[in-house]
C-alpha cells in the first residue's frame, strides 16, 4: 500500500509488519558493516593464515582448560568422553551442500541491493501491523518524531550500543581489538533496521532498532527508543517485552468456555475423582481431542508425572493415542526418554553421549535417581494398560 506518511509499504506475512524505507541518512550510514575501503590492501595469504592460526590457538587453549576442569572433576570418564569427541571429529564426512554456492550468490545480491539503498540515505523500516492492520496514530507520531529529531535519536541509540558493549563484551572478542571508546566500535556493529511497535505510551509507539554486532550473544541485541521520554535502552529478545511498556488497552479475546473434556481433565489432574466420575457418566471423554491437540496422557509422560499417568489411565486415557507431530505413543515416548537420559542403551550407540550422560548422572546424584524411578513407574503403568 502507499501511506500518506510512510510512503510505499509492502506487507511481510512472516513477521506481521509493513516494510518500507525512509530517508534517515545518519542511520543509513551505520546500516551495514562497511566493506574494506577502496584502495586498501587486501589481506595477504600470510596474514589470513596467521589470523586463522591465532584463532585456532585460542580455541585449543579454551578446550584444554575445559578438559582440565572436567578431568579434575570426573577423572577417566572425562578423558573417555573427549577421546570420543576427537575420534568423531576425524570421521566426520564432507557436509558440503552443492546449493551453498547458489545461496551465497543470493546473499551477495541481497547485500548489494541493501547497500545501494543505504548509499542513497534510505534506511529499512518495519511498521508492526498484525492482520495487515494499518499504522496507528501512535506509530505515525513516533515516525514523525524520528524524522524531526534524527540526530538526537541517533545519539541516544548509539550511546546504548556502547553501553551494551561495555556490559556484555568479553575482553577479547575473536577478531576484534578491545574498544576504549564508542568510536572504536565502528565497523563492528550495524543498525540493520528499525521496527515501530504497536505498543505505545503517551501517544507515541516505541521504536526498536535491530543491532548486529561482534559481541552480541545468541539472545540477540536491540535498542528500544521511546519518543515520549527521548530515552533509549538496550535489551535482548528475552527482555524486549518488558522494555515495550504500553498504555494501550489490551484487546479482549473471546470468553473461554471450558468443554466437558476440559473439565474432566482438570478433575483428573487435581484428583477430584467424584467430579471426574460424574463427568464421565454424563458423556465426557478424556480421549476426545482436536486434530492438533496433544493427548493429556502423552503430556503427563513428557512431564514425567507418574501419579497423573495413573489417574488418566484409570479414567480411560488411551495409551495407544499418539501425539500429532512425532506420532509417538505415550509408551514409546516414555521409553525414548528413558534411553535419552542414559538409563538404557540407545538404539544407535554414541560413546560421546554415553560418557556425557554418565557424568551428568554422577553429578546430579539423587535427582537422577528420582527421574529414573519416575520413568520406571510410568513405563510399568503403561505396559500394564496395553490392550
Amino acid at each position: 500500500m502507499t501511506h500518506d506518511l510512510f510512503g510505499k509499504l509492502k506487507y511481510k506475512e512472516s513477521d506481521e509488519s509493513w516494510a518500507g524505507a525512509a530517508r534517515l541518512p545518519l542511520f543509513a550510514a551505520v546500516g551495514m558493516r562497511p566493506e574494506p575501503e577502496p584502495g586498501s590492501p587486501p589481506q595477504t595469504e600470510e596474514e589470513a593464515a596467521a589470523e586463522a592460526e591465532r584463532l585456532t590457538a585460542e580455541l585449543n587453549a579454551m578446550m584444554e582448560q575445559m578438559r582440565a576442569a572436567m578431568s579434575a572433576r570426573f577423572g577417566e570418564k572425562a578423558a573417555a568422553a573427549f577421546d570420543a569427541v576427537d575420534s568423531a571429529a576425524e570421521d566426520v564426512p564432507d557436509q558440503s551442500d552443492p546449493r551453498d554456492e547458489e545461496r551465497a550468490q543470493r546473499r551477495a545480491e541481497k547485500r548489494a541491493k541493501n547497500a545501494a539503498l543505504l548509499a542513497k540515505g534510505k534506511y529499512p523500516i518495519r511498521v508492526a501491523g498484525p492482520g495487515e492492520a494499518a499504522p496507528t496514530p501512535a506509530q505515525e507520531n513516533a515516525f514523525r518524531h524520528l524524522l524531526a529529531n534524527e540526530a538526537a535519536v541517533y545519539d541516544a541509540v548509539l550511546a546504548q550500543v556502547w553501553e551494551s558493549y561495555r556490559e556484555r563484551a568479553w575482553p577479547n572478542v575473536p577478531g576484534m581489538k578491545p574498544a576504549a571508546t564508542a568510536a572504536e566500535l565502528r565497523g563492528h556493529f550495524a543498525l540493520s533496521r528499525l521496527d515501530i511497535s504497536r505498543e505505545a505510551r503517551a501517544g507515541f509507539a516505541h521504536i526498536v532498532f535491530m543491532v548486529e554486532s561482534d559481541w552480541a550473544d545468541e539472545h540477540g541485541l536491540m535498542v528500544v527508543y521511546s519518543p515520549d521520554t527521548g530515552e533509549a535502552t538496550w535489551t535482548t529478545w528475552d527482555g524486549l517485552y518488558d522494555a515495550l511498556e504500553s498504555e494501550e488497552p489490551q484487546e479482549e479475546g473471546a470468553e473461554y468456555v471450558p468443554t466437558p473434556h476440559d473439565n474432566l481433565l482438570e478433575a483428573i489432574l487435581t484428583g477430584d475423582e467424584a467430579k471426574a466420575r460424574e463427568l464421565v457418566a454424563a458423556g465426557a471423554d478424556i480421549n476426545a481431542l482436536g486434530p492438533d491437540e496433544y493427548p493429556p496422557l502423552w503430556i503427563s509422560v513428557d512431564q514425567m508425572e507418574p501419579d497423573e499417568v495413573r489417574r488418566l489411565l484409570a479414567f480411560g486415557a488411551d495409551p495407544t493415542l499418539a501425539n500429532p507431530d512425532e506420532r509417538t505413543t505415550p509408551l514409546k515416548h516414555a521409553k525414548k526418554l528413558f534411553r535419552d537420559l542414559g538409563f538404557a542403551p540407545s538404539k544407535a550407540r554414541d560413546e560421546l553421549l554415553d560418557g556425557v550422560l554418565s557424568m551428568m548422572r554422577e553429578s546430579a546424584g539423587p535427582q537422577m535417581n528420582d527421574i529414573k524411578a519416575r520413568l520406571d513407574a510410568i513405563i510399568a503403568a503403561l505396559e500394564a494398560a496395553k490392550p
